[in-house]
């Protein structure tokens, strides 16, 4: 059915990160993972030749498509002309503001390339879930633990918001194009923050900073960071704070009984998303 689609509307793909997922099993798994009810409005990412968006317009109130490529979305259009529940957006998703698009879910077969930035900007708005299809190492990091190689900014910015669970893995033959490596599909779902943050501004700085240079020691990743221009006055800061105890009732049990002078020897990759957000408030407040 797929390959007549693409072969009706003369659809190629494998240009502006298209890969068009052509395994039904792995598209009815990715729609059911969203739980859909009548009363929800889906916002689905890069609506393709919409494979997923004939899943999802029947079972809910409205489906919000945003779509960069003008074939596509010709394609979009013709293929889903049946449903009147369907508002198609011809534009790229970092151009567009969410905040007035009244969707409480999202799906998507997300482009790739903008992985990252598109993921920190759905975290900025407020939505029940989300079920998002990356490249199967970025997917990963979604969910790593620290420790690990995967585990970085984006680990810590994602769990910090939302509890996140890989929930299939997609093997590079199910698409058409295939792409180059394998993808999978992380569950997104909001929760209240786990541990306190001062400033969320500050904290997403820090955690930016903290992992700019992931193999060096904290403090000096931090001495040669952004985080120093924010902050003239950091290195003063640090060593005022070298001998204060790092005990907090959110922070690890393995740091209870360490201090922030301990904690600038480590590495970041070392740190869970509570205790970098504990020594983010001990900074704000220093800089404060």
């Amino acid at each position: 059915m797929v390959y007549q689609i693409l072969k009706e509307y003369g659809v190629k793909g494998g240009k502006m990160d298209q890969h068009f997922l052509t395994d039904a099993a792995a598209l009815d798994e990715i729609v059911d993972a969203a739980q859909l009810e009548p009363s929800d409005i889906v916002l689905e990412i890069g609506g393709g030749i919409g494979n997923l968006s004939e899943r999802i317009a029947p079972r809910v109130s409205k489906l919000i498509i945003i779509e960069l490529d003008p074939q596509m979305v010709s394609v979009l259009k013709s293929r889903l002309s049946v449903y009147e529940n369907i508002e198609i957006i011809q534009g790229n998703v970092m151009d567009i503001d969410l905040s007035n698009l009244p969707f409480n879910k999202i799906v998507a077969n997300l482009p790739y390339s903008i992985s990252s930035d598109i993921t920190l900007k759905f975290l900025k708005h407020d939505f029940d879930l989300a079920v998002l299809m990356y490249q199967y190492e970025f997917a990963q990091r979604l969910t790593a633990e620290p420790g690990g190689k995967e585990y970085g900014r984006l680990s810590v910015h994602v769990q910090y918001k939302t509890d996140a669970s890989l929930i299939l893995k997609v093997p590079k033959e199910s698409f058409e194009p295939a792409p180059k490596v394998d993808s999978a599909v992380i569950l997104l779902k909001p929760r209240p923050a786990a541990y306190s943050v001062d400033d969320e501004i500050f904290f997403f700085s820090v955690t930016k900073a903290l992992f700019s240079q992931r193999r060096k020691k904290i403090k000096n990743t931090l001495l040669g960071s952004p985080l120093k221009t924010e902050m003239p006055n950091l290195k003063d800061i640090l060593e005022t704070m070298y001998e204060q105890p790092f005990a907090n009732d959110a922070v690890s049990e393995s740091l209870q009984d360490k201090t922030v002078g301990d904690i600038l020897s480590m590495r970041a990759e070392e740190l869970s998303p509570a205790d970098i957000a504990h020594f983010s408030n001990m900074l704000y407040r220093q800089k404060s």
